[in-house]
């Protein structure tokens, strides 16, 4: 597994440990294995290295949103075709109640998806929706080639998708690439999830503890852009953009202040839910 699929594993680690809360904001029986050991003491050195950004809230916050868009975009729109773009360890294929039909297609690189496998495997989980695994390399423009291939995908009718984590570690070329591609298999009417980072987080000294952290471990931040409505448009996608803290992200566990987009200079986090147009 590569450096970026291996950040899937502290994610998961973020999800366990949410999962163990009383006061939890969503449940992932899976997330504890399929973070290891690895995963775990990953997230212990990022929360020490910037203890005050609390690397892990942010993964809770953003899991309980996109968890809220999914659900909301197959059952509010009768969309049955869910696509999840560099799934990693993600378990919403076990843990999310889908409605009747929907077919899910998780897509990444083949070590990661048998990583995956093996562990739902051994806990004998099964999939609450008809998963379908895709190895694939989404850095290589050839990808959409896979889904197409995979059986029962349709391009003319409404799908769900969703980037999380991944637009962080691509380049902006890689970037557009991928959007380029999901929008040329997304009907009109379909649905996008994406979360991302602005220009000034790259480069804020505030941020360099963190940053330095994914650096030496091989996955380092890439891309980030302080106009995500104009970058999802010129692909065909109407954008909302949402920090985490607003209103439709906090969930009574943001402690930070929410800067007003209009001020320069401020470290951003963008959760984005876009419609094709």
């Amino acid at each position: 597994m590569d450096s970026v699929g291996l950040t899937s594993r502290w994610v998961a680690a973020a999800r366990a440990r949410e999962s163990y809360r009383l006061d939890r904001l969503f449940d992932d029986p899976l997330a504890a294995a399929l973070a290891g050991s690895e995963g775990f003491a990953w997230l212990d050195h990022m929360e020490r290295a910037q203890p005050w950004g609390q690397p892990a809230l942010y993964v809770v916050v953003r899991t309980r949103f996109f968890d809220d868009f999914l659900l909301h975009a197959s059952w509010g729109t009768g969309a049955r075709q869910v696509v999840l773009l560099a799934a990693g360890m993600d378990a919403r294929a076990f843990r999310l109640d889908w409605p009747p039909g929907t077919r899910l297609y998780e897509l990444d690189r083949p070590e990661v998806i048998d990583a995956k496998d093996a562990v739902a495997s051994s806990a004998g989980a099964h999939p609450t929706c008809e998963r379908w695994a895709i190895g694939v390399d989404l850095g290589r423009p050839s990808w959409p080639e896979a889904l197409l291939s995979a059986e029962e995908y349709e391009a003319q009718e409404p799908s769900v998708w969703l980037a999380e984590g991944l637009l962080f570690y691509m380049t902006e070329a890689a970037t557009r690439t991928l959007l380029g591609g999901a929008s040329v298999l997304a009907a009109p009417r379909s649905r996008l999830g994406a979360d991302l980072v602005n220009r000034d987080l790259l480069t804020s000294p505030v941020m360099w503890p963190l940053l330095g952290t994914f650096s030496r471990r091989g996955a380092p931040g890439r891309f980030g852009t302080n106009y995500p409505e104009a970058l999802f448009a010129e692909h065909g996608w109407e954008a909302e953009v949402i920090q985490p803290g607003e209103r439709e992200a906090n969930y009574g566990r943001w402690p930070y202040p929410v800067a007003p987009r209009r001020m320069p200079g401020v470290p951003r986090l963008f959760l984005v839910r876009a419609q094709r147009a």
